[in-house]
């Protein structure tokens, strides 16, 4: 049953989804539901296409959508006229009420589909799914959602066929923060893991990561633990030279500090050699 849809229709639906060059699993998702619900004519096609579409996106769309008209063996054909009669680029007088007319806009409908998920494909990039990394604080749910979305829109592949599953797991633990790699590396048969259980390691690891204060208590810990193990090794070393150089002995009350004699202090030395007197030289010269 034709269903038409407003203006305000299109212009919700363009804002509520991504480009379809960055992401083409939203707009041909949404093109999928209507051409369903609302069974759009060929008119109704060609607003979608200018609206949610970009001139170079709708080209490219269209360019796709001719190669693959149906010959009358259901392959594609190369036959021009075929391809201009089944998907007409200028507005073609098919009469709705009949039942060749509704054959041919079905025809149409179902070309365009096909032409929209042909240009979707784009060529592999494994280099964007490689330059997803886990966040420091960021949760491993977050970071393998992130990771299976970037296979979507960068690969051909589905990360949720097993026959793909390797290459998830591989890209996760590889991409991983560093504890949550090392703890993932260790296990055997890595790449027959079933992802979901990696991701409940990895979940483990990350919920018992220190919180910032505890880190910090630790760290002041330890730095105590330094200290306290620095001051004895100073203390002894100093303990070790005095033993080298030997105690200081004291002197007794009336012993000379210079000749080590008893009776006299080392200003009274008669051992300790005294400068001449300056006056007593002088006079000496004046009596020659």
């Amino acid at each position: 049953m034709y269903w038409p849809f407003s203006t305000s229709d299109l212009y919700n639906w363009k804002s509520q989804n991504a480009w379809f060059s960055d992401n083409p699993k939203d707009l041909t998702s949404l093109l999928d539901s209507v051409m369903f619900t609302h069974q759009p004519t060929w008119d109704d096609c060609q607003q979608l296409l200018r609206i949610l579409f970009t001139t170079e996106e709708r080209e490219i769309i269209q360019v796709e959508a001719r190669k693959l008209v149906p010959g009358d063996d259901g392959q594609p054909t190369a036959n021009p006229d075929l391809i201009n009669a089944a998907f007409p680029l200028t507005r073609p007088r098919w009469d709705y009420n009949t039942a060749e007319g509704r054959g041919r806009l079905l025809i149409y409908r179902q070309t365009l589909m096909a032409g929209l998920r042909a240009a979707a494909r784009k060529p592999t990039n494994l280099a964007k799914v490689y330059s997803v990394l886990q966040g420091k604080t960021e949760s491993p749910a977050v970071y393998l959602e992130r990771l299976m979305e970037a296979f979507r829109q960068f690969t051909p592949m589905d990360p949720e066929a097993p026959e793909n599953q390797a290459a998830v797991v591989m890209s996760f633990v590889n991409q991983a923060t560093p504890d949550i790699k090392r703890k993932l590396q260790k296990l055997e048969g890595l790449e027959g893991k079933q992802i979901q259980d990696l991701l409940q390691m990895a979940q483990r690891v990350y919920n018992n990561r220190d919180t910032p204060e505890e880190k910090q208590f630790k760290a002041t810990k330890e730095m105590t633990k330094v200290l306290v193990a620095a001051f004895p090794q100073a203390g002894n070393g100093q303990n070790r030279k005095q033993k080298k150089q030997g105690p200081r002995q004291g002197l007794e009350k009336d012993q000379c500090a210079y000749c080590k004699e008893h009776g006299h202090w080392i200003k009274d030395c008669p051992k300790k050699r005294r400068p001449a007197n300056p006056t007593s030289v002088l006079v000496t010269q004046d009596s020659d």
